[in-house]
């Protein structure tokens, strides 16, 4: 599981990104038979490599990249990598990011802008012992609740607010990347992804239930593919043909999921079979949540404007920003038209 620490440098890029901008982002006609811009290109993502990459993971592997002519570096993430800073600074040409983190760097200047979205349903969760009496956020109050500076804050929060619980009843406690603190109880509620954590704690002994937020009236959107308005306006093609390949990539990640977790043990040798896969049934819910059942990697402009209001009310957004700018859903929908496949 990765946190989003990604507030505190997205104040620090401003300046330094806002002098880059390009014009605005445009998308190629879907004929990929014209020439790619840039060949090299590289692909932050938001953690170490599992299933949560699984269909960038397989495009590498497979060749599918290397058949529309690209050369793709992907990089890890990690705790204190923020995918945000190292695309808008030119490191990497793509990353990996939710919509609240996309939305909040529009607001700040950032000119990122979504591609892609995977995730139709966001990966985020929080976990409690089976006997704890805990069902919903309501039993929060007087509860010790992990929590991490942008971390999940978006589901935290809406669910509070859908539920009408008054944070100051809560015991908040900083987040550990060590899980020990909630198997020893000495922490209530434990801020995780639902694709893998609560299959490590309980390998661990722990009987526990997962509480996600759409339970609880708040749908927030998961991850996403994004790069800069300056790398679109100057590489629509390249990001053309990136596009088609991860959604195949994907494609076949879903359809070919055993086959996809012997490429991960092998990519990733920490990883074991067990473990991805319980993350390839989590996170194939998640692709194929809502517009995902049709189209994988569609951006569902009315999901963007939900998650946008939200955030708004929520005041993690100070104030709505231009979805056209923050979302380009034209490459995606070039990738399935070319296939003569009708999105939502």
């Amino acid at each position: 599981m990765r946190h989003r620490h990604i507030i505190p440098l997205l104040s620090l890029l401003v300046a330094a990104i806002l002098s880059a901008c390009g014009g605005p982002p445009t998308a190629p006609a879907a004929n990929t038979g014209r020439s790619l811009e840039t060949t090299s290109i590289s692909l932050r993502l938001l953690w170490v490599p599992q299933y949560q990459f699984a269909g960038y993971i397989v495009a590498k592997v497979k060749g599918f990249y290397d058949e529309v002519g690209l050369d793709v570096t992907l990089n890890p993430g990690g705790p204190e990598i923020a995918p945000v800073q190292l695309v808008a600074s030119g490191s990497d040409d793509f990353g990996v990011e939710t919509p609240d983190t996309v939305l909040l760097a529009r607001e700040r200047g950032i000119p990122i802008v979504s591609v892609a979205t995977f995730f139709q349903a966001s990966a985020g969760g929080f976990m409690v012992h089976s006997d704890s009496g805990i069902t919903s956020p309501r039993d929060f109050v007087g509860k010790k609740v992990a929590v991490s500076p942008g971390g999940l804050q978006t589901e935290y929060l809406g669910m509070l607010a859908t539920t009408d619980v008054d944070r100051a009843q809560i015991s908040e406690v900083p987040f550990e990347f060590n899980i020990e603190p909630f198997l020893s109880r000495r922490i209530d509620v434990w801020p995780i992804y639902v694709t893998d954590q609560p299959h490590v704690a309980r390998k661990q002994g722990a009987d526990v239930r997962v509480l996600v937020a759409r339970d609880f009236g708040v749908t927030t959107i998961g991850d996403g593919l994004f790069t800069t308005e300056a790398f679109l306006a100057e590489n629509p093609n390249t990001t053309q043909a990136f596009v088609n390949a991860t959604i195949k990539g994907w494609d076949y990640a879903v359809a070919n999921a055993e086959e996809t977790i012997t490429i991960l043990t092998k990519y990733n040798r920490e990883l074991t079979v067990d473990q991805l896969t319980f993350e390839a049934q989590e996170t194939i819910k998640l692709l194929r949540y809502g517009a995902g059942a049709t189209c994988l990697g569609w951006n569902d402009r009315a999901a963007w404007e939900a998650e946008q209001k939200m955030l708004v009310d929520l005041k993690i957004v100070k104030a709505p920003v231009q979805l056209d700018a923050a979302l380009n859903p034209t490459f995606v929908a070039n990738a399935y038209d070319e296939r003569g496949i009708s999105c939502p």
